[in-house]
């Protein structure tokens, strides 16, 4: 006769969680909680006046615009569970900009080439571009 060996829960928790780590789930449900655990402690916030809160500032326009970009950029390069994580615990409003609108505020044109990138990589890119010109014409100039 054969016997069925009997398998421990830690054994079957183990498999699960290998399985869901395999099929990319398990890093899903991780972002899900993180922003469903901060979601809910700015809430508390709101509706306890009681509650110690960190005593964070309402943030600027810049900061507004900088976490738009960085959600852009994660987004664009398919980190969206980080992406979502993150539009939590910043406090991101609902509606989203515009890409149009984005680049109007940082003053970027944008043309089928540039519209490839996120908006991030194309700031950076030509800022770099810019620090390589200044450097060559101060080496032409001395």
């Amino acid at each position: 006769m054969s016997e069925n060996p009997t398998i421990s829960e830690k054994e079957l928790l183990d498999a699960i969680k290998n399985l869901l780590k395999k099929s990319g789930h398990l890093n899903k449900f991780e972002a899900e909680m993180r922003a469903k655990v901060t979601e809910v402690l700015q809430e508390r916030q709101v509706l306890n006046p009681g509650f110690k809160s960190a005593g964070i500032p309402k943030p600027s326009d810049e900061v507004l615009l900088i976490n738009e970009l960085v959600k852009e950029y994660l987004e664009w390069n398919g980190y969206l569970y980080t992406a979502s994580v993150m539009g939590s615990e910043a406090a991101m409003p609902n509606c989203r900009k515009t890409r149009a609108e984005l680049c109007s505020e940082v003053g970027v044109k944008d043309d089928e080439k540039s519209s490839a990138l996120p908006l991030l990589s194309n700031i950076i890119a030509a800022y770099t571009e810019r620090i390589k010109r200044k450097i060559s014409k101060i080496k032409r100039d001395h």
